[in-house]
């Protein structure tokens, strides 16, 4: 399939965009000890702070420049990314419930009544929290020389609500240099974020167009739903896990019509209080009123994006397809191999055990 050149500058512009900014450094609330502090003393909602993002009005214009026509299919596929970007710049902007309602209901986000019905044997770690995060910092190091994937760096950054992240466009990995990790954190980390998130946007680099590289429309459940995987093909799914994101799931519907405290509250019912916080900070994350009904749905995917995934490779899916960069099980990846569009690429050998 020829590529028509105002697609391939639409799709290197929105490249270019990620590359520049680093959306989650103004999703995640800048000041989350003290605002839990805060919370645990008897505010009614934790006064979270963010780092503003910076020329919003900016930001749409690049979008507009990054327009692609759409009467081709590429043209569509990174017409879709080019939306998906803009939502989430109007999300970060605003920060209302409104904006993030637009973003999940766009993105498919919003748990449906079979995947909130869906229940899992609940267990905790019984390993310590020990392992600091320089050690996992060096463990990755080692794993992408390895891997003979040099390209890529380790940053150390506050201002996170995981404890590590992927910037694919950036080709770095972020680590939260407060958390801590358990010893068996350094291999399932290497397998999540390393053998799926960083090696999918590697091998995305391949191939023609640079949305392999930073995500595909509707990819996002894929691409967490086979890191959830492959931490259970490796063995290094940590205890529980599954039960823990159908409380995620849970939340994120309650949270539609609740407000922070409230949605802690009930939360607590159910789970520990740390696990209750840690829960209400990811989906009730960017918006300016938490104290308000409102909810960034987008961690539903972990859970939705398993459950597909593993349906489909059961099916016969082929995961060789999978890691062609940055697709979904939903993206005609045989039509497009067939075509010699695209290519095949390295798979990590924990697929082949």
């Amino acid at each position: 399939m020829d590529i028509p050149e105002p697609v391939l500058e639409a799709d290197k512009a929105l490249y270019s965009l990620l590359q520049r900014v680093a959306f989650s450094r103004h999703l995640n609330p800048s000041n989350g000890r003290k605002a839990r502090l805060a919370f645990e003393a008897g505010s009614h909602s934790p006064p979270f702070s963010y780092v503003p993002l910076d020329d919003p009005d900016g930001l749409r214009r690049a979008l507009d420049n990054a327009e692609p026509p759409r009467d081709h299919p590429a043209g569509v596929l990174v017409g879709r990314c080019v939306d998906g970007i803009r939502r989430l710049v109007d999300a970060l902007d605003h920060r209302t419930p409104e904006a993030f309602d637009a973003m999940n209901s766009a993105a498919d986000w919003y748990p449906d009544a079979s995947l909130l019905s869906t229940r899992f044997e609940a267990a905790r770690p019984t390993e310590p929290l020990s392992v600091r995060a320089g050690q996992l910092i060096d463990h990755f190091e080692c794993a992408f020389i390895a891997r003979q994937m040099h390209d890529w760096s380790i940053e150390q950054d506050e201002v996170m609500s995981a404890r590590v992240l992927v910037d694919s466009a950036k080709r770095v990995v972020r680590v939260n240099p407060k958390a801590h990790f358990r010893d068996s954190d350094l291999v399932r980390l290497v397998v999540h974020e390393i053998d799926v998130h960083a090696r999918r946007a590697t091998n995305g680099e391949t191939q023609p167009l640079w949305c392999f590289v930073t995500g595909l429309p509707g990819s996002l459940a894929t691409e967490e739903g086979l890191a959830m995987l492959a931490e259970e093909t490796s063995g290094t799914s940590s205890p529980g896990v599954l039960a823990r994101q159908s409380h995620v799931v849970w939340a994120i519907d309650q949270a539609r019509h609740l407000g922070f405290r409230e949605l802690y509250e009930a939360l607590c019912e159910r789970v520990s209080k740390g696990l209750a916080w840690g829960i209400c900070q990811r989906v009730k994350r960017g918006l300016a009123h938490p104290e308000e009904p409102g909810v960034y749905a987008k961690d539903s995917v972990y859970l939705a994006g398993r459950m597909r995934v593993k349906q489909w490779l059961d099916d016969g899916g082929d995961i060789t397809h999978l890691y062609v960069g940055k697709v979904g099980i939903d993206d005609p990846v045989s039509e497009w191999l067939d075509q010699g569009w695209i290519q095949k690429r390295p798979v990590p050998a924990l697929w082949s055990t």
